[in-house]
């Protein structure tokens, strides 16, 4: 009788359990990286209140018990958009992937005083948020990207450590013209993505990407001024003005940047040539360099919805400069007459250029996801010089060129993808190109002069596949390209046509949970010779020294081999690449007249290179440091005297040390600290430089005013120092660029925008729950 009696108890207990239904659910970002610590709540569809709630864990998974009936599910987290989703349970239920983005909205007016790291890490590469983190604080954008690890400032240029120049996408289409970049405001960003190693979805010769994403501002008026006055050795301004006007579905944006300066530019060589006399060259140079830009952005887009858009842009460039140099020339050979010189020449150049982007993007929420964009770009280069020269009998020589150079270029891209609930993103796309130009140039002192008519047509075809399991992330792709060059010399009739089939793989694997995340990823990546060296011209450049151009280059082909490791506040990346054919910029000696150097680029035999970089960050209070160590070495063999073959010597060291300081009263100070050992890259040993640069920042206003104060390269030392034997020629070579200047910067923000309008699948479930986004 008790057995029966606390049977029939206990089923009643447990009746309710098999009354209700298991739900489960995952949640990522856009990024596609697992989100853990969600906040996840089930509200009654009928009157919105509470039911149940769950959070998600280190796989960002999340899972809950509940009685049949309609739900509204709420996710919530913080910096990101509340997302709203509708259900109906009846049964078991794995629910389609949640996808949370970045928060429109900054938090203005409040001081932010826990540390929010910005970065993370996926199977594409290191993402970095910007809105409400150090980086929002930056004054441009090469501030911003240098806090990223394994992106340095060399000069007036940004590179990714072992990978060269980046290429840059802004919403997915990438930027042909650095004038979009110039004019892109930091609180227009939203996040940068940093992929060291692209897939096949981007364009082969792409070896490393910078991906920016921005955002769309509240309805009404956004505009922001602002001022950079810079002095070095001479003075330098820059203003920008961008604005945007947002009604409804359509957005409309303008920008202008100004852009006046003057720099100094000093190379000394000291060459030696081991021929049949041994010729000592001296050739100490001072250039200065004027330009003076505007450049000129305008568009239109209109929004289906939230995930939907249509959008013209339209860019436009005129610039024009002149560079004057004063050059001091001794050649001492080892018998024979000495040869003294001095070398004055004024270069005049004027660049335009115009760029028509159309754009479509649709996220039609069912899995599929459609990306078309068009481009059109016209650029023209003029540039007339004037070289005069004096021998040490006091004769002297006077000659006049002229070069211009005009190009089209017509490209189009269409991406499709689909995201399936449980086996994965199937995607596929196809690249299309035709590039033509003409290069002309009439030189008296010219080896060969003539127009060089350049046309390549690219057609590329790719397929990948990705698919995430609990912590881990697989990705596969195969790319094709169909390159046909053709280049013709007009004069003399000389022409080289080259057809290219590449059949370039790529894969990818990453693990991830919230303290760990690690990727390994492979790819074959493409490099082809730039169309201005494409040509046979052979250009005077002063008595020794001529510049070749190279009709018969080929594609270099590099294999690339890349893991990353995140742990709490350490970054690890280690590099391996091969490349077939490596572009190299060589000389010789010219036959006949051993003490002329002939300067051009040729294709080697193969060039191995190994990176490994370390990055610390750990918050202390109000200070943030940033420490990144870089080791790279290179295997290259190369020719050397006498038949020889010459080794590249020992690794590349790189230490860049960033810290940021938050003082009382709001005030930001940054000091950053750059160091480069002496190193080997391909045949060039570079030497040591050091460089410091500092910065204080203060906002006022609500961050609308923002005021800055920068020192760049304080003690001078960054110096680009190199050596480097090819063939019977010692070469060594002293550079500096005006880089020690002081810069004040004064940005103004001026918004009067309205909340935009909700267009979201929530929007009526946020309106039952009196909520507004």
């Amino acid at each position: 009788m008790r057995t029966t009696v606390l049977g029939i108890i206990g089923s009643f207990i447990i009746m309710p359990v098999y009354g209700q239904h298991f739900v489960k659910g995952k949640i990522i970002d856009s990024e596609n990286a697992v989100m853990p610590m969600v906040n996840v709540a089930f509200l009654n569809q009928s009157d919105s209140t509470l039911v149940t709630g769950a959070v998600s864990d280190s796989c960002g998974i999340y899972s809950t018990s509940l009685d049949g009936g309609s739900y509204i599910i709420r996710y919530s987290y913080l910096g990101y958009e509340t997302l709203y989703k509708n259900i109906l349970v009846n049964a078991d239920i794995t629910l389609p992937i949640a996808r949370m983005e970045l928060s429109q909205t900054e938090l203005e007016g409040v001081e932010i005083t826990a540390y929010r790291k910005p970065f993370k890490l996926n199977r594409d590469g290191i993402t970095a948020d910007v809105p409400n983190t150090i980086l929002a604080k930056q004054t441009t954008l090469n501030d911003l990207l240098c806090k990223i690890p394994g992106i340095q400032q060399r000069g007036d240029a940004i590179e990714v450590i072992g990978k060269g120049i980046p290429t840059y996408y802004i919403n997915g289409r990438e930027v042909t013209d650095q004038t979009e970049l110039n004019n892109l405001a930091i609180d227009q960003i939203q996040s940068v993505r940093l992929m060291t190693n692209p897939d096949v979805r981007y364009h082969s010769e792409q070896r490393a990407v910078i991906e920016i994403k921005t955002k769309r501002l509240g309805e009404g008026l956004a505009f922001n001024v602002s001022g950079n006055l810079l002095q070095g050795n001479h003075f330098s301004q820059n203003y920008r003005m961008n604005g945007s006007y947002n009604y409804k579905n359509w957005d409309f944006f303008f920008s202008y940047n100004y852009d006046r300066g003057k720099k100094d530019s000093d190379l000394d060589i000291y060459q030696q040539t081991q021929s049949d006399t041994i010729w000592n060259l001296t050739n100490l140079s001072q250039k200065q360099i004027f330009n003076e830009s505007h450049a000129y952005t305008g568009g239109v887009s209109y929004h289906f919805s939230p995930e939907s858009e249509v959008g013209l842009k339209y860019e436009g460039k005129y610039s024009e400069g002149n560079t004057s140099s004063n050059e001091t020339l001794s050649m001492i050979p080892d018998k024979g007459v000495s040869t003294f010189i001095k070398n004055l020449s004024d270069v005049s150049d004027k660049s335009v250029s115009n760029h028509f982007n159309l754009y479509y993007i649709n996220d039609w929420k069912n899995g599929w996801k459609m990306n078309v964009f068009g481009d059109y770009l016209h650029k023209t280069d003029r540039s007339r010089g004037n070289i005069r020269e004096w021998e040490s009998d006091d004769a002297e020589t006077s000659m006049d060129y002229h070069r211009k150079a005009d190009w089209d270029l017509f490209a189009a891209k269409f991406s499709l993808s689909y995201e399936t609930e449980k086996a994965g993103t199937f995607s596929l796309g196809y690249d299309f190109s035709h590039t033509s130009g003409t290069d002309y140039i009439e030189y008296i002192r010219a080896l060969n002069n003539g127009r060089t008519r350049n046309t390549e047509l690219k057609n590329s075809l790719y397929l990948s596949y990705d698919y995430t399991w609990n912590n881990l992330s697989l990705g596969a792709g195969l790319r094709y390209e169909h390159i046909r060059s053709d280049l013709r010399e007009t004069n003399d009739s000389k022409s080289q046509n080259q057809t290219y089939h590449n059949f370039l793989p790529s894969v990818s694997l990453s693990y991830n949970t919230e303290s760990l995340q690690q990727s390994l990823t492979y790819s074959i990546h493409t490099e082809r010779p730039p169309f201005g060296v494409m040509n046979d011209n052979a250009v005077y450049t002063d008595r020794f020294t001529y510049q070749k151009g190279n009709l018969y280059l080929k594609q270099a082909l590099t294999h690339d081999l890349n893991y990353m490791l995140f742990y709490k506040f350490l970054f690890f990346n280690l590099n391996y690449t091969c490349t077939h054919n490596p572009l190299v910029t060589a000389f010789y000696s010219m036959p006949g007249n051993s003490a002329v150097t002939v300067s051009y680029m040729d294709n080697f035999d193969k060039l191995h290179n190994l990176t490994g970089m370390i990055n610390l960050q750990y918050p202390v209070k109000w200070w943030i440091p940033s420490l990144t160590l870089t080791c790279m070495k290179t295997f290259f063999d190369y020719p050397g005297p006498d038949g020889s073959m010459l080794k590249s010597g020992r690794p590349l060291m790189i230490l860049n040390f960033n810290n940021s300081f938050t003082l009382p009263s709001g005030f930001l100070l940054s000091a950053d600290f750059n160091y480069g050992s002496r190193g080997y890259y391909q045949l060039y040993e570079s030497k040591s430089y050091t460089s410091l640069n500092l910065s204080l920042k203060k906002s006022f206003l609500d961050d609308r005013l923002q005021l800055s104060l920068d020192g760049y390269d304080l003690f001078n030392k960054n110096k680009i120092r190199s050596a480097a034997r090819l063939n019977d020629i010692i070469m060594n070579s002293i550079g500096k660029e005006d880089t020690r200047k002081v810069g004040f910067t004064v940005t103004y923000r001026f918004r009067t925008e309205r909340t935009m309008n909700n267009r979201s699948a929530a929007e009526n479930e946020m309106s039952r729950l009196n909520m507004s986004e």
